[in-house]
């Protein structure tokens, strides 16, 4: 196995392997990445303090203090420091560098050596790096600091777009400037004509939160870790979070990378299946009632073969007041207790709502313990949010009172009531900006230490996290919703708030981020794609666009939630919630994720046998979207029309349709969803209606024997449907009905 090598000379010192050399000037203060043909140039490390000084180790001397093995996989951490003056702080530079890795890890160091504190504002392991693909054309990949925070990729031929709080972490939020990029945790910056490009995010999350920024200007990249201002005392050392690197010629699988590491250096809580239910919301809204979550119930219960889900979840609108979470309303005599037993009584896990790091001015929580919440320096509580009629507050985390409230609270819930599932919602508001009972803790790691004392309580049960910032919570959470809210129609519903385009419930937004965050799914946690919403009335969805919302979330693999009035479904829409059950678990890749558009066209999954190759259309007029197929002869079987298109070519470059390149009109606002089976020269199945997946759940095997093709079917949520074979040049249509148990079928 190749190792790491280190090269010293009087002025500079290289790691290499033999994917990535690292060069380190001791005399200027610069470090250097270089790899795949690409580089980025002229890095310092840089520290802000709380008074706004800076402190560079560009245009200072670096002294290379030595190497020690690194704490992940086989490689070497490499120590500098830069020379200073007794009355400043020391500035560190750590560099990892892994046998066989393609990236490399960073953290900025500061010592205090004066007696007083220093306050430390920002940590940058990486300022002002120059990245050698600057040109027109590029594409940035702009991720966000919480669940409802636009994920997107924009033209860096354009500006950035706005967010306002809480959809980013306003005290750290770089204010908006021109030609300047921002992205909360991690980035990409590709030049789709090359597909290069240079992938850079912190992959350790638990003490600072921290932004990417991309300067079109200069072709330069920053990297802020924020450490809130807090103290670091005579002699004592502070860390940024660790940085990854990499220059990568395939930046999707670098974005998965980025996320395992992430996963790993977290301790990611990864279920071993993924969870599909129902959820009360997106159809009756608070007005949910214990009659009308008990009608969906039995309905579920009655209906168990078609809808095997997990877990019925109960969400917002039974509680007497946000932050009053043990007190129900009228609208539900029997209590939580009862009501949890409802579900057990029907052999399924419950689940419950609730907004656990805020309270409503309205509420008795609030009212009792004022002195609990963190205050504005204004004076007075600090907004968290402005929702259900009334100013909402962000309890102090860093207050032991506080966080044995928490306790009590989930103590109630999970283990006097009996709930199984808790969705925590609007937890981004114990990371708000404030004044908190102990002013020397991160925001950052305030809020973790709310998540682990819901950890603490609930063990084993599952903890879905909404309204969360992202990294932070890795480690903490069983799922979390990677998107905005869903909704029962395309479009934000006031279009005229621009800066809140991106984020308000839309059926669209929660589309955008759930495709654009397919790196997370299975690495950091089961990812929510948000609710299924299927019916046909009641909602201003169209076929197509329930169709596309339906396709999105099984191509996530992420958890499967339905959230409509099950008893009022036709059949036929009840059996697009069936066609996604069991989840198959498996993300699906965007292929075109940095080319022209802010959702990627073109989402396609490996099956085995098969891959399924999605296309969106996302304009409002029917178009024609294409992809380039890879090398070899593909039967093409269209999931949602019942239709066997035939036979594509593929392996050529050129856009010739049936020649390496396949198009196909799609509706406005529609998609269309291909199982692609390789081309053999004896009979073969090329396409299923029991499952979207068209035959990664429903197919055990298939075996041709010479004569006959045996195919082994396994029962899901569909029983009846059919079995598309290519035999003798033409498909057969193979009927199954009843399939409730194993069964092989010959053809």
């Amino acid at each position: 196995m190749p190792e790491v090598r280190v090269e010293v000379t009087d002025d500079e010192i290289l790691l290499i392997n033999d994917l990535v050399t690292v060069e380190v000037r001791l005399n200027r203060g610069t470090y250097a990445i270089r790899s795949s043909g690409q580089e980025v140039v002229d890095a310092a490390v840089t520290v802000v303090t709380a008074d706004g000084s800076i402190f560079s180790t560009r245009g200072e001397d670096l002294e290379f203090v030595g190497t020690k093995d690194a704490t992940r996989g086989k490689g070497l951490t490499a120590f500098f420091s830069r020379e200073t003056a007794e009355t400043e702080p020391e500035v560190h530079l750590l560099i990892t560098l892994c046998e066989n890795e393609s990236y490399i890890g960073v953290r900025a160091e500061v010592q205090n050596l004066a007696v007083a504190p220093l306050r430390v504002r920002e940590l940058r392991p990486l300022d002002g790096g120059v990245w050698s693909g600057k040109g027109p054309g590029l594409r940035f990949y702009k991720h966000g600091w919480q669940s409802w925070s636009p994920t997107i990729v924009l033209d860096c031929d354009g500006e950035d777009i706005a967010s306002p709080p809480p959809v980013v972490g306003p005290g750290t939020q770089p204010p908006a400037a021109p030609a300047r990029f921002v992205s909360d945790g991690v980035a990409a910056v590709v030049d789709p004509a090359t597909y290069q490009g240079v992938v850079c995010g912190f992959v350790s999350a638990a003490d600072q939160f921290s932004h990417v920024i991309f300067d079109r200007s200069t072709g330069s990249l920053t990297a802020i870790s924020h450490a809130d201002e807090i103290e670091v005392r005579h002699r004592d050392v502070l860390s940024s979070e660790e940085l990854y690197v990499e220059l990568a010629n395939e930046p999707v699988q670098s974005l998965l990378r980025f996320g395992e590491t992430l996963g790993t250096e977290m301790d990611a809580l990864v279920p071993e299946e993924v969870s599909s239910g129902w959820c009360s919301w997106y159809y009756y809204w608070q007005g949910i009632s214990e009659a009308e979550f008990i009608a969906n119930l039995d309905h579920i219960a009655a209906n168990r073969d078609e809808l095997p889900f997990d877990y019925v979840q109960l969400d917002d609108g039974y509680q007497a007041e946000i932050g009053d979470w043990l007190i129900p309303n009228e609208k539900f005599p029997h209590g939580m207790k009862w009501l949890a037993d409802q579900v057990h009584e029907r052999r399924f896990k419950a689940g419950i709502w609730l907004a656990p790091f805020i309270a409503g001015e309205r509420s008795a929580l609030y009212a009792e313990h004022p002195e609990w919440f963190v205050q504005s320096p204004e004076g007075g509580p600090a907004l968290a949010i402005q929702n259900w009629g009334q100013s909402c507050y962000a309890l102090d985390l860093a207050n032991p009172e506080v966080i044995e409230h928490i306790r009590s609270v989930f103590r109630t819930i999970c283990i006097d009531w009996g709930y199984d599932y808790v969705k925590i919602d609007f937890i981004y508001g114990g990371a708000i900006d404030g004044i908190r009972h102990d002013p020397n803790v991160t925001r950052a790691q305030v809020y973790r230490r709310g998540l682990e004392a819901i950890r603490e309580v609930v063990g084993s049960r599952f903890i879905l996290a909404c309204g969360n910032p992202q990294a932070a919570s890795v480690g903490l959470v069983d799922g979390a919703r990677v998107g905005p809210d869903v909704a029962p129609y395309w479009h934000p519903f006031n279009r005229r708030q621009p800066d809140f385009i991106h984020s308000d419930p839309a059926a669209i937004n929660s589309i955008r981020n759930s495709i654009n965050r397919f790196w997370m799914h299975n690495r950091l946690w089961a990812n929510d794609p948000d609710c299924l919403l299927v019916r046909d009335t009641d909602i201003a969805l169209s076929g197509d666009e329930v169709r596309t919302l339906a396709t999105v979330i099984a191509m996530t693999g992420g958890m499967v939630l339905s959230s409509d009035n099950l008893p009022k479904l036709s059949r036929e829409r009840q059996r697009i919630i069936s066609q996604m059950l069991p989840p198959h678990g498996v993300s699906a890749m965007p292929l075109d994720m940095f080319h022209a558009g802010d959702v990627p066209r073109v989402f396609v999954q490996e099956c085995g046998t098969h891959y399924l190759m999605a296309l969106f259309n996302w304009e409002d007029a029917e178009a024609v979207v294409g992809t380039g197929m890879p090398e070899g002869d593909w039967h093409l079987f269209e999931f949602w029309g019942q239709e066997y298109v035939g036979i594509v070519n593929g392996g050529l470059a050129t856009k010739v349709p049936g020649r390496g390149w396949f198009e196909t009109s799609v509706p406005g606002r529609g998609c269309r969803l291909f199982r692609v089976t390789p081309v053999a020269d004896h009979p073969l199945v090329v396409g299923s209606t029991l499952h979207f997946s068209q035959g990664l759940a429903e197919i055990s095997s298939e075996t041709w024997d010479g004569t006959t093709l045996a195919i082994v079917l396994t029962p899901v949520a569909c029983a009846d449907g059919s079995i598309y074979v290519w035999k003798d040049g033409e498909v057969v249509e193979v009927p199954v009905t009843g399939l409730r148990e194993r069964r092989t079928i010959t053809v």
